[in-house]
């Protein structure tokens, strides 16, 4: 039997999250070419491991209305996909409940409903109207409202991995569930490159692409092609509030959309919700995580991992967005709070970055809190960019670029 230095693939895809399986799929779909996905699989317990991943969930909002132009494309190509995906692969991880935006902010209303225009997305302004559709809903009624009703709810990102992974895998993509180290020039010739695992696995091929989420700029992933500097990824903590109740709660809910709510309470800036979701322990809860307010900055590999072991966010948060979910749906009955935490990774000017840095390395990285729902278009592109050189998008390339910075002296 052949092993894994005696195999030479046309691409390996280092992370196989949300961005690295979607990666893997497309590249899979594209002729003659020869795919091999690495990343380790959700550990269960979490502690004693290093490197985890942010779709250790059952729900992400999935909305194609944005004010930002790149995210509102990479969703809305994404989104559009996901029903076949689905169909093809038996795996339902798409869940079509609708989403509201909520801001006192008039022009941030307006740029994004001009948006909604021009893309031909039909958000419906629900300003005036929104106790009708959601009677059980409290909002400020200063507040700014649309809807957008169609092809926008929530994806199961535990649930999209694995349909990504199980279309790869039935195209012929290997798939290895181990942590990479770094990655360096082949010494082999015409193999380009050697990706090296923590298991000391060496891995030949013509191509790279790095998909690894926040962890990329933590590990010697870049320092045989730009020496000294890393992607300009600012790693930021997310705490989520988990609002356990019970079937009956959760039928008086059974119209609730995902919401971002961009108006203030307390010490919060707003924050998004999601609706009744049941988990694989059988319960239901409503799920809400917060915007700037209550982010921490991470620099290191140890803080990073210690973050996510400790699976509690910080309690603090978590006790502060419980009370806006009760202020947002008065009278809710919750049987028990708890909290998590995740990492978002933002990149300066808030555009994600898929490019090629050197021949046959790519990366597509950046998601700045917006990936989930485009992850898709995002390893889509990223795909046909390394091995084929190809450009297909309203997105100009120049706008999603690679921005560096120099690696910090720990």
């Amino acid at each position: 039997m052949a092993s894994s230095q005696d195999k030479v693939y046309d691409l390996v895809i280092v992370g196989a999250g949300m961005v690295g399986s979607a990666a893997a799929y497309y590249a899979s779909q594209i002729s003659g070419m020869s795919v091999c996905l690495i990343g380790p699989p959700e550990p269960v317990p979490r502690k004693g491991h290093e490197i985890f991943g942010c779709w250790f969930d059952e729900g992400r909002i999935c909305r194609r209305v944005a004010c930002e132009h790149t995210w509102s494309v990479l969703a809305t190509e994404s989104i559009n996909r996901f029903r076949n995906l689905e169909k093809k692969t038996g795996i339902g991880f798409y869940t079509e409940s609708g989403f509201v935006f909520v801001t006192k902010d008039k022009n941030e209303f307006n740029v994004a409903m001009e948006r909604s225009k021009k893309s031909g997305l039909a958000a419906e302004d629900i300003t005036t109207s929104w106790r009708t559709f959601f009677p059980y809903l409290e909002l400020p009624e200063d507040a700014f409202v649309f809807l957008e009703r169609d092809n926008a709810g929530f994806i199961n990102p535990r649930q999209l991995v694995k349909a990504h992974q199980m279309s790869a895998r039935q195209n012929g993509t290997r798939i290895v569930q181990k942590i990479v180290s770094t990655i360096h020039p082949s010494t082999i010739p015409g193999h380009r490159w050697e990706v090296e695992t923590e298991c000391c696995d060496k891995i030949q091929c013509v191509n790279v692409l790095v998909a690894a989420g926040g962890f990329a700029s933590l590990k010697p992933l870049f320092k045989h092609v730009a020496p000294g500097l890393v992607p300009d990824l600012e790693l930021r903590t997310q705490t989520v509030s988990f609002l356990r109740i019970s079937e009956e709660e959760t039928h008086r809910l059974k119209t609730m959309p995902t919401i971002v709510n961009r108006c203030a309470f307390e010490n919060l800036d707003g924050a998004y919700v999601l609706p009744p979701i049941k988990y694989p322990d059988g319960h239901w809860y409503v799920k809400l995580g917060h915007g700037k307010a209550y982010e921490e900055r991470m620099r290191t590999l140890s803080e990073v991992s210690e973050w996510y072991v400790q699976q509690t966010g910080f309690p603090e948060c978590v006790d502060c967005l419980t009370r806006y979910m009760k202020y947002m749906l008065p009278g809710l009955k919750v049987e028990k709070v708890s909290g998590d935490g995740c990492l978002t990774s933002h990149t300066p000017n808030a555009e994600p970055y898929i490019d090629l840095i050197a021949c046959g390395f790519g990366v597509a990285l950046g998601g700045n809190g917006y990936a989930a729902k485009a992850s898709d278009e995002i390893g889509r592109l990223a795909a046909r960019l390394v091995l084929l050189g190809e450009w297909e998008s309203d997105i100009p390339k120049d706008r999603v670029k690679v921005i560096w910075k120099a690696e910090p002296r720990l």
